[in-house]
């Protein structure tokens, strides 16, 4: 026989029907299609009634949904595929970001992307890629922030000009029974001591109100001397011990002692560090983790006051001067750290740059009319970069907050501390009318640092010309230093 199949009949067996009829197919289901998910677009109403930057996550862009939540930290920047071109990235990375010329050994870049690398040798599994927008057609990133010309743009009472301006105030350092550790606590000739975080305090609050009486929404990170990090220096101390270890040419050998003994050491150095991790670096994250997570600010203000570098030592000095920092300029050691080069590509995409620049440089031109007082030369320096030709007063830094912190920042700090007169007026606290300082009549120095703060808002995002003295805050004559 053949390959067929030999049929025999089974005894009993019914006969077969000729024109037997098929048993009926079970319908198959069809796949299932999961709906497309609606993601709202971003638009003006949406990012002023969000409370938070998360609460703008799940909005859709032109760049498409955004991803869930991934272990990879890089990921949320995926947001801003396409939305700058090479030349603009380029541009802003040479200029203002990386002027020391240390990022690119970690780049790969052609006209349609980067690729980003663990390290300049480790080039197996990129840590991101940014795809670039086509020559003169970037997307619009998503951004939660209006420009200032987007703001002046809309209708606003003549007696609110910052009506619905959403201003975040970033009072500097803690102050209170922090200010030892912070190195922010300073005693001049036998005096009563000067704590920079309570003195920044005492502006924000002053700030708050009168920004408030413009119409601005506002949010202040911290409204008490105790810190915003829920965690303290002892809660450092693994880590300071785990730097310290990183940086020893005998770590392998130094890794097999028990803590006890590696703690006497390293002796002081340990809680040092642990010290400047609770302030200098978890006290900032989580300040910038409050704003994110509590509001949606158009710009953040940081309140500094500067000082000599012999203010420390008790120097008294006669000169003075005011400087205002926005972000870049990331120094060649930041600059190999994983976690800054994260924040500089986000803050490059981001697109607060030019907001910053503009807003700081109206600021720094209401303090220079109120007070006379000439910049702090840094120009391009170690530290440093100029960002507006001409402009001595706005210089470009890699301060913790500048980088942390989402959307534009700009860092206010005027005035020296150690100054004599300066320090007079801060010793003498807030005050409503003059006193008289050496012979020249004063407002309260606080009020005057508000002040000018809130008339260089008004002149970045409303426009009308600023007269010194014009707030609020009892403003004071211009006096030349």
């Amino acid at each position: 026989m053949g390959a067929g199949i030999l049929l025999i009949p089974i005894l009993g067996a019914k006969p077969a029907d000729p024109s037997p009829t098929p048993p009926p197919v079970p319908a198959v289901a069809p796949a299932f299609t999961p709906p497309p998910v609606a993601y709202p677009p971003v638009t003006p109403a949406t990012t002023l009634t969000a409370t938070s930057i998360t609460d703008l996550r799940h909005l859709k862009t032109v760049t498409g949904s955004p991803r869930l939540p991934v272990p990879n930290p890089w990921f949320p920047l995926d947001l801003y595929q396409g939305t700058i071109t090479r030349q603009q990235f380029e541009v802003k990375l040479h200029t203002l970001y990386d002027p020391f010329g240390v990022f690119p050994a970690y780049l790969d870049v052609n006209d349609s992307r980067v690729v980003i690398y663990p390290s300049p040798k480790d080039r197996n599994v990129p840590q991101f890629t940014l795809e670039f927008a086509s020559p003169g057609q970037p997307q619009a990133p998503m951004r939660w922030f209006r420009t200032p010309a987007e703001f002046r743009a809309e209708t606003h009472p003549l007696d609110k000009p910052l009506n619905g301006l959403r201003i975040a105030i970033d009072p500097g350092h803690i102050g209170g029974p922090w200010a030892q550790m912070e190195e922010r606590s300073t005693r001049y000739r036998g005096s009563a001591p000067v704590q920079e975080g309570d003195l920044n305090l005492i502006t924000g609050r002053l700030l708050k109100q009168e920004l408030t009486n413009m119409g601005a929404s506002v949010f202040v990170v911290r409204d008490s001397t105790e810190p915003v990090t829920p965690y303290r220096p002892e809660d450092m101390l693994p880590e300071a011990r785990e730097l310290l270890l990183e940086h020893s040419a005998k770590s392998t050998s130094l890794r097999a002692l028990p803590t006890d003994k590696l703690n006497l050491l390293f002796g002081h150095r340990v809680m040092d560090l642990a010290e400047f991790l609770f302030y200098r670096c978890s006290e900032i994250k989580e300040r910038g983790n409050r704003i994110r997570n509590h509001f949606v600010p158009d710009i953040t203000v940081t309140l500094y006051i500067d000082a000599t570098p012999g203010s420390g030592r008790g120097h008294i000095t006669s000169g003075n001067a005011n400087i205002f920092f926005v972000g870049g300029s990331y120094t060649r050691t930041e600059m190999a750290d994983p976690e800054m080069q994260r924040r500089c590509v986000y803050k490059m995409v981001e697109g607060g740059s030019d907001i910053e620049a503009e807003v700081a440089s109206d600021i720094a031109n209401v303090f220079t009319q109120r007070t006379g007082l000439g910049p702090v030369k840094y120009g391009d320096s170690a530290t440093t970069r100029a960002v507006i030709p001409g402009n001595s007063y706005v210089v470009a830094r890699n301060l913790a907050a500048n980088r942390e912190y989402d959307g534009p920042v700009v860092c206010t700090e005027p005035y020296f501390m150690n100054n004599k007169e300066v320090y007079q007026r801060l010793l003498a606290g807030d005050y409503e009318g003059q006193k008289t300082f050496d012979g020249k009549p004063y407002s309260s120095i606080f009020r005057e640092y508000a002040d000018c703060v809130a008339q260089g808002l008004v002149k970045a995002y409303s426009g009308p010309t600023v007269i010194a003295g014009a707030g609020t805050n009892n403003g004071a004559d211009v006096h030349t230093k």
